[in-house]
């Protein structure tokens, strides 16, 4: 663990509880004297602080110094991904936190699973998976996730995004620029019919799995 989260990292006090509380001084056995490292993923800032008093159940700290420690990608790919199962998507996201990916887009595909649209509920659970990942990785911001209607929406509202299907047929794509990959099972010959002039690269003869192909385009915006 490279810091601990904590929503009001900065403020001049505050009190350390449940998990992370767990964490730190039960499964991790800190020493109730130690100085911790703090972040909110807002900031680029560690914030230091000291322990003031360790109970049973809380800990009450107090800030020592702040250093601008900035840990965030700058050339990580913005994935635009149809809805897959809830786990196969959480299977793969700390991964693709720590591969860099800036943003990912959410929209549901004509071959999307109905029944794993995305509510509030499971968008703040990737949000909890996203913060152990930087907390273990160290970067600094949180990744931000947002859903889409369809692929038509995806490909309006981010014209200059490429696509990654099977018989593609560009050299290259940008990945900061958005690269859309589809559902298990592909996308269906309507959905190709929209983004026909669009550059769509196919990775190679294999066929990946939808959390696979979202891995492989993490991967090329880390090419030199």
């Amino acid at each position: 663990m490279r810091f601990i989260y904590h929503p009001l990292a900065g403020a001049p006090t505050l009190s350390l509880e449940d998990k992370a509380y767990t964490h730190i001084y039960l499964s991790r056995r800190t020493l109730a004297t130690e100085q911790l490292a703090l972040r909110n993923l807002k900031d680029d800032n560690l914030y230091f602080y000291k322990p003031l008093s360790v109970q049973k159940h809380s800990a009450k700290l107090e800030l020592v110094s702040a250093q601008a420690q900035p840990m965030r990608p700058t050339q990580g790919a913005h994935l635009i991904w149809a809805i897959i199962s809830t786990k196969s998507i959480e299977k793969v996201l700390p991964y693709l936190n720590q591969m860099g990916v800036l943003k990912i887009s959410f929209f549901m595909a004509q071959f999307s699973q109905r029944s794993e649209g995305l509510d509030k509920a499971k968008l703040e659970r990737f949000e909890r998976i996203l913060i152990a990942s930087c907390e273990q990785c160290g970067r600094s911001d949180l990744m931000p996730l947002e859903v889409l209607t369809d692929l038509k929406s995806a490909l309006e509202i981010y014209p200059e995004a490429g696509v990654l299907d099977l018989g593609g047929h560009a050299q290259s794509l940008e990945p900061q620029k958005g690269v859309i990959i589809g559902p298990e099972g592909g996308f269906s010959q309507t959905e190709r019919e929209l983004f026909k002039e669009r550059k769509v690269l196919s990775p190679s003869h294999l066929v990946f799995t939808s959390e696979g192909a979202a891995l492989f385009s993490a991967t090329l915006a880390l090419k030199p």
